[in-house]
């Protein structure tokens, strides 16, 4: 359905009240009728969360809080924002700093001030004709019916709208997200064979990536930054590649190469100050982990984990004052919080035992252990790490194995974790014992799955079902015996038809892997084919 700019629902976010008439002025000019504004970054996120808006008109610089960079992810990552939501950034400023930030976060223009009716009119108008297709494509992707939404995506090729590259992109990040790397790659190649897009190169690079080659994914996402220098998502991705091949001197320097270039994401500064730490860096970390944290004070990403971490940093660089510092801070930043508190015990804990004031160390760890039997199955496994590092320095090792074999078994595909872990028993001179608690851990959890599948495979989904369903009693937090479980029931629905009870518990299961990772693949796909089943 054709759609004009005039029929545009228009959000204006200004702090200057004089800002926000004129462009207010602008838009009616324009023939807009529905028009809000907001004054601030908590504003607009309160009214996008409201109501749906087709055309954003944001100025970078908001006053006190949030900035436009800011509201703009925020408002993506809570899916506030669609891909035919059309979003104007406005400035007034020019630094690299800042261009290179907001362009980060993709908005559809950058308009820098002083601008003018015509100029606007002109950039929305081209907006309107590139963004009006999309529409469908967004209410499938809201329905989270992404095979409805490639197959949209198909017939706007099809049918050759103008916004070609636009809908490719829509349509590999849709295939990513369901996990069907085979379609994806082919997309990927059948760009990159009409011509070396950067895009396309680091889509084929994140193939790579997810299917364990990481080698092949760094040369990828080399030779994008070898062609496209300023691309720093390539930069984000060949660290995370170094890093899966454990060469974390080289995961170092690309991300110390990418913050000199953009250094307001507080995502890459706290993974450098992460990875410099490891590797000993202490002044690289010290200086990553702060400007995270100052870049992250009205950000969605402000996190306590960052503040623990620079608390560490403190310890090493044996200055406990400061790092006692740091995790107060904690405590007036996230008050009220439980997780907070957890991560300020366990770090806390570590700190006293440095100093040698034993009494206190114990008495944070007491602290810690009991936060973590309130949240029970609500705490990430990195900070149920954190704790256990506590209860080896303190001497518990038996509590620390008990409690990182339980997090093995709950996160046993995670590599990245496992390493974690394994680090942490070689800090203690445990490296043997790390290795073999991971390994039978592990192993543990991969017997249950394949017991459950080769049962159900042999026909016999009722004891399929029954082995699993006793393994998420004990492993609620294993999203692959919960996934595991799930496919079972859609195969034995797919053999018998939708029933009403196993319709039910299924979902269940399903959004309890969103809830625990909302990045499941096998999420969307298996969401895809309940509905089906439902369906009839």
């Amino acid at each position: 359905m054709a759609f004009s700019l005039k029929q545009a629902n228009t959000l204006i976010v200004d702090d200057f009240q004089g800002m926000r008439t004129m462009l207010r002025d602008f838009v009616r000019l324009m023939g807009i009728t529905q028009i809000s504004t907001a004054g601030n970054g908590k504003d607009a996120l309160n009214q996008l969360a409201s109501t749906k808006f087709d055309v954003v008109i944001c100025d970078y610089n908001l006053g006190p809080g949030a900035n436009g960079q800011q509201v703009l992810e925020e408002a993506k990552l809570r899916n506030l924002v669609g891909v035919s939501t059309i979003w104007v950034m406005v400035t007034a400023e020019k630094t690299t700093d800042m261009v290179m930030g907001a362009a980060e976060v993709k908005p559809d223009d950058y308009l820098l001030k002083p601008i003018n009716q015509v100029l606007l009119q002109s950039r929305l108008e081209k907006l309107i004709a590139r963004k009006q297709s999309l529409g469908v494509v967004e209410a499938a992707i809201r329905a989270k019916d992404f095979g409805a939404a490639i197959g949209h995506c198909d017939q706007l090729l099809k049918d050759k709208a103008i916004n070609t590259q636009e809908i490719l992109r829509i349509k590999s990040d849709l295939m990513l997200t369901l996990g069907d790397y085979a379609a994806a790659k082919l997309l990927f190649e059948s760009v990159l064979a009409m011509r070396n897009i950067a895009w396309a190169k680091t889509g084929l690079g994140k193939v790579l990536y997810y299917t364990q080659d990481h080698a092949g994914a760094a040369v990828l996402f080399e030779q994008v930054l070898q062609d496209n220098p300023m691309y720093v998502e390539a930069a984000d991705w060949l660290a995370k590649a170094f890093e899966a091949m454990g060469e974390l001197v080289k995961a170092e320097q690309v991300l110390l190469n990418a913050v000199n270039m953009s250094p307001n994401s507080p995502v890459r500064q706290k993974n450098l100050g992460d990875t410099a730490f490891k590797n000993g860096s202490l002044d690289v970390a010290q200086t990553a982990l702060e400007k995270t944290i100052k870049i992250s004070e009205f950000s969605t990403h402000k996190n306590p984990a960052v503040y623990a971490s620079l608390a560490e940093v403190f310890g090493e660089k044996n200055s406990p004052i400061e790092a006692l510092n740091v995790l107060k801070q904690i405590k007036t930043d996230f008050k009220f919080n439980s997780s907070a508190a957890l991560q300020s015990a366990a770090a806390e804990s570590r700190i006293y035992q440095k100093m040698g004031q034993a009494d206190k160390a114990q008495a944070a760890l007491a602290s810690a252990e009991q936060l973590v039997e309130q949240l029970a199955d609500k705490i990430s496994p990195e900070l149920l790490v954190e704790v256990a590092k506590s209860q080896l320095k303190l001497g518990q090792k038996d509590k620390a194995c008990s409690l990182l074999g339980r997090v093995i078994k709950n996160n046993h595909e995670n590599t990245a974790l496992a390493r974690q872990i394994e680090a942490v028993f070689a800090s203690e001179n445990l490296a043997q014992e790390g290795n073999a608690l991971v390994n039978a851990s592990r192993q543990e959890v991969i017997d249950i799955n394949n017991q459950g599948v080769t049962l159900a495979k042999q026909g016999d989904f009722e004891q399929g079902m029954k082995l699993l369903r006793s393994a998420v009693q004990q492993l609620p937090g294993s999203e692959a015996v919960i996934i595991n479980l799930a496919g079972l029931l859609i195969g034995q629905m797919s053999k018998t038809g939708y029933k009403d009870a196993l319709g039910a518990e299924t979902l269940a299961l399903l959004e309890h892997v969103h809830e625990l990772n909302p990045a499941n693949k096998k999420y969307y796909a298996y969401m895809q084919v309940l509905n089906r089943l439902q369906r009839g």
